[in-house]
């Protein structure tokens, strides 16, 4: 059996997703007095707004697609568990978090779990993304790996220079 599914509720999730990842890059970006954290953090709020206008035109694009039932309540249920996790925080709550920061290595980090939990997140969209925009899904996806080992090289640089 199939169901016919809102475009929007797919891609609106995804589209807040990067809405905060944004925020919170923005506000560690403007805050931090090291130069190489704020390049870094810039580079990935720009990435952020990029995939947040791409899953805005998907959502244009596909105002609604088949998917098999099953395979949605799959997804909805994952997508539900990780969006209650604290990386899924909406941009006030980025904010919030990103101010109470107190160094370099604790912004990474923040980072790099909200990045892994959003690449995860990605994953599941894939599944249900219409066929023909998979090709650039999966793109961001593969943008997504490179943002945590970017931060993963980032982090063992800032850790090394504290020792």
């Amino acid at each position: 059996m199939s169901i016919l599914l809102s475009g929007e509720e797919v891609f609106s999730l995804a589209k807040e997703i990067e809405k905060s990842g944004e925020a919170y890059y923005k506000t560690i970006a403007g805050s931090t007095d090291s130069a190489d954290l704020k390049e870094l953090f810039e580079y990935l709020a720009e990435q952020e707004v990029r995939h947040f206008h791409y899953f805005d035109r998907l959502s244009r694009e596909y105002p609604e697609f088949t998917i098999d039932a099953e395979e949605w309540e799959q997804t909805s249920a994952y997508i539900k568990a990780t969006t209650d996790s604290r990386f899924f925080i909406g941009e006030d709550k980025a904010i919030s978090l990103a101010a109470k920061v107190k160094d370099p290595l604790e912004a990474i980090d923040i980072a790099i779990g909200f990045e892994k939990d959003t690449l995860l997140f990605f994953y599941e969209l894939l599944n249900v993304t219409p066929a023909k925009s998979r090709e650039a899904a999966r793109e961001i996806v593969e943008e997504e790996k490179r943002h945590v080992q970017l931060l993963s090289e980032r982090r063992q640089r800032f850790a090394a220079a504290t020792a």
